[in-house]
């Protein structure tokens, strides 16, 4: 988005000072949402530089107060609070790989906002502290139930550090957190999580019925959607990156697999996702009635890519090109039932009548210049037009999710013939998430007893059969394209009951195969462990016991210094002198070393150092070697040195540079004290 530059505060400096250069930084040298973004301006419109699949509003940044009623925006945030807001959001959305805009943590601005005037305080962010932390959380949980309180918390915590450590406010905690207890925790919520985010009975017994009976476009297309979102675990936002030619035709002759050229999302790469053979020929019937319900915009967009500054004329009108135009013939173009409509539409839009035209009855009827006519509906052209999706660069013409505007209205209303859309998030949801969409229109529900489906059930129902099916955690994150299989949990809706009898059935199929053909070996001893393990390499003087298959070497070529470094007494008749001439290279070296400190040579001091604590393991070593009373065979593992390996190496740089301590706890290293940071 813009080159990223760091804000790097000055330690001696106030707190108060260092805000009002970190304000000025982020408003005069960041570029972040543009060079000529107005700063001050209550409302930031983003919409450029965002891209979601299926949303085609504006996309605006409104730093303003909490709303006193639904649908109020709210008054603009008071200096120096504001600046201070929008300093922060600028600089974190420059240092974010996030993708979407930054609407949340504005929001919790805005709770923060509401805390200060709540205390009779001026706004200021440089006055946070614990007690104005803890009250926007209280404050927050009180305006909104469910875990809203606790979601601000978290984002208050980071703010909170982001504050001290730069600098910014004297009295903000580093290390604080909300307190809030979280809803979803408790059993009850836990229930109540599960049944919404899996569909009703009602609603999967009816799906597949409004599938048969869709006819027109506008029940047509969204059924076709959720027909692809119920065959594999899918986002909606994927379905609408679609190519017309999505479908993977079979790679051998009799190849009954079945596959979709698929764009990945939520940072996941464009793959192919495989279809069950089961539903593989509802993916392919649904695939077929998008094609057809999308051919004619397809042709349409096809035009406006060669003739991006002429009109799409429908074939019944191409005589129309270069005319004044009135208002029935206007009405034609664009698809109008009612003739009337099409001089309406003209006058509504600004356009100018140039005056009156005789027809052949004698009547005379206003009339439109062409030219503002075809402008008026050339600057309909969707944003961005000719790229249909920003992350895959799919045009509109090869797009499968584009249709005629107008495609969704009312049937008395009428289609457009000379402009196209996206297919958006709204025209699916306002026909599954309502209780007067699509299953209501064909009959499937009535208002007293509704049916409504949303699209991110289908993906938790699907995972959820997964699960019970038995794939693995792997299979089930490659399906619904996941980066990480930790994130298959939240998609995990089987119940305590459910559970409870899948680990009963392992545990007697377990018992089954220990009592037919397992054997089960016996404990032992560390030293008959020792005795069964096996080195991972040789070195000059020994071999190494690390397990590599467990961890990497932590002591990469410091083997001498390293405590699972064994020799083995006897086991070479020339080690005794391959370790008497490393003594006598390693003095060679310490004598080169301490000449260079004599002469300050920089580094100087770290390599005599380095020597000596050579040269005093390589003498234990040969003393042990040479001793007439260790008797061949015997095991010889030198004591731990002051040497550090590369993990304590880190933790030891991090404390020169930042001034923190760093320690191991619960296999984290974790921050003890710290000052602080440039970064």
């Amino acid at each position: 988005m813009a080159n990223l530059i760091p804000f790097i505060p000055k330690v001696d400096l106030a707190a108060s000072t260092n805000m009002e250069r970190f304000v000025r930084f982020c408003r005069d040298e960041l570029t972040v949402f543009g060079a000529d973004l107005d700063f001050d301006a209550p409302t930031w419109d983003v919409t450029g530089y965002y891209h979601q699949r299926g949303k085609a509003h504006k996309i605006l940044l409104n730093f303003v107060e909490l709303a006193s009623r639904r649908g109020s925006i709210g008054s603009p945030m008071p200096e120096p609070f504001a600046s201070q807001a929008k300093a922060y959001i600028r600089y974190l959305v420059g240092r974010s790989t996030r993708k979407s805009p930054p609407v949340a943590e504005i929001g919790v601005f805005r709770e923060i906002l509401a805390a200060f005037l709540d205390k009779a305080m001026v706004p200021d962010l440089g006055m946070v502290d614990a007690h104005i932390l803890d009250h926007t959380v209280q404050l927050a949980t009180a305006r909104k139930h469910g875990d809203h309180g606790a979601r601000v918390g978290v984002y208050l915590g980071s703010l909170s550090k982001f504050l001290r450590e730069k600098n910014l406010a004297a009295h903000a905690p580093i290390d604080w957190k909300h307190g809030q207890a979280w809803e979803w925790c408790k059993r009850s919520a836990i229930d109540e999580r599960r049944a919404a985010l899996m569909p009703s009975d009602e609603a999967l017994q009816a799906l597949p019925q409004a599938f048969r009976r869709a006819n027109e476009p506008r029940d047509a297309i969204p059924t076709a959607v959720m027909a692809l979102l119920a065959c594999a675990p899918s986002r909606v936002n994927e379905v609408f990156a679609l190519p017309f030619d999505c479908e993977i035709k079979p790679l051998t002759e009799g190849d009954e697999g079945y596959m979709l050229r698929w764009a990945g999302s939520k940072g996941h790469h464009d793959f192919a996702k495989g279809i069950p053979s089961i539903m593989a020929d509802v993916a392919k019937e649904a695939i077929e009635r998008l094609r057809k319900h999308t051919a004619e915009a397809r042709r349409i967009a096809a035009w406006y890519e060669k003739h991006p500054s002429r009109l799409y004329l429908p074939d019944d009108c191409t005589d129309l090109r270069g005319k004044n135009l009135k208002g029935e013939d206007i009405a034609r173009i664009i698809g109008f039932n009612e003739p009337g409509n099409g001089r309406d539409w003209a006058i509504d839009r600004g356009l100018k009548p140039i005056g009156g035209v005789r027809s052949s009855n004698g009547r005379t009827h206003f009339a439109f210049l062409f030219s503002d006519v075809e402008s008026a509906i050339l600057s309909l052209l969707p944003r961005g037009f000719p790229i249909f999706d920003k992350a895959t660069g799919l045009h509109y013409s090869e797009a499968l999710m584009v249709v005629r505007r107008q495609e969704f209205a009312d049937r008395g209303r009428g289609r457009w013939r000379c402009m196209i859309t996206p297919v958006k998030y709204s025209n699916i949801m306002n026909n599954f998430h309502t209780s007067d969409g699509v299953f209501a229109r064909l009959g499937l529900s009535t208002p007293e007893q509704p049916i409504v489906l949303r699209t991110h059930q289908l993906r938790h129902y699907l995972n959820t059969l997964a699960q019970r099916g038995g794939l693995s955690e792997m299979e089930i994150a490659a399906w619904s394209g996941r980066k990480d299989v930790r994130q298959n949990a939240a998609y995990d809706h089987r119940t305590p009951a459910e559970m409870l009898q899948l680990k009963r059935s392992r545990d007697k199929e377990l018992a089954t195969i220990k009592g037919a053909a397992l054997k089960v070996n016996p404990p032992m001893t560390r030293a008959e462990a020792a005795n069964c393990a096996v080195h991972g390499h040789a070195t000059e003087i020994g071999f190494c016991e690390h397990d590599f298959a467990a961890s990497p070497c932590t002591m990469f070529m410091e083997c001498l210094h390293c405590t699972k470094h064994v020799c083995v007494k006897g086991h070479d008749p020339r080690h005794l002198d391959r370790v008497t001439l490393a003594v006598e290279s390693a003095r060679r070296s310490l004598t080169e070393a301490e000449t260079a400190l004599s002469k300050e040579y920089e580094g100087s001091e770290d390599w005599v150092r380095a020597h000596q604590e050579t040269i005093e393991r390589l003498e234990q070593l040969q003393a042990i070697l040479a001793d007439p009373t260790v008797p061949d065979g015997s095991l010889i593992r030198l004591a731990k040195s002051g040497r550090y390996s590369i993990v304590e190496q880190a933790m030891r740089d991090h404390e020169d540079v930042l001034g923190a301590l760093l320690s191991r706890n619960d296999g984290n290293v974790q921050a003890l004290a710290g000052g602080n940071s440039d970064v």
